[in-house]
């Protein structure tokens, strides 16, 4: 093979080669988190909920349940719509209102109050007036 035939041969391949293992890093520091919306109570509790755990705290009149979780760690943000707020009895103490790792526009900035409801599956739930939201930590 001439020698130009390999220079361009090579000069085509490396860069490929290149943007190959470049994808592969970027995919290492890109978050992997997954959105989900559901109307209502009803269609998230039949919906497979497995990659965040079952939210019991969740009532049955909850709309328009917003859920982002990180494929990864495991950890979730998540509100919902409702006038009974929580179930009752399911969250049984206080803890630190949540830092969430996951960032959304929908996610509050201010208002947050400084404590919140601890709920199983480590989440951990806040409300402002009618609206909830909840923050699930990374699994370790």
């Amino acid at each position: 093979m001439p020698r130009f035939r390999r220079a361009g041969l090579a000069l085509t391949v490396v860069p490929f080669a290149l943007a190959l293992s470049g994808c592969s890093v970027v995919g290492a520091f890109t978050p992997h988190v997954e959105p989900a919306i559901y109307d209502s109570a009803k269609e998230f509790k039949a919906a497979d909920t497995s990659p965040i755990g079952s939210p019991t705290f969740i009532p049955d009149d909850a709309t328009v349940i917003r859920v982002d979780y990180d494929t990864q760690t495991g950890a979730a943000i998540m509100t919902y719509t409702s006038k009974k707020l929580l179930v009752d009895g399911v969250c049984k103490s206080q803890t630190t209102a949540p830092k969430p790792t996951i960032d959304d526009s929908w996610w509050p900035v201010s208002g947050i109050p400084s404590t919140a409801s601890k709920c199983p599956d480590g989440w951990s739930a806040f409300a402002i007036g009618s609206q909830v939201y909840a923050a699930r930590t990374a699994a370790k």
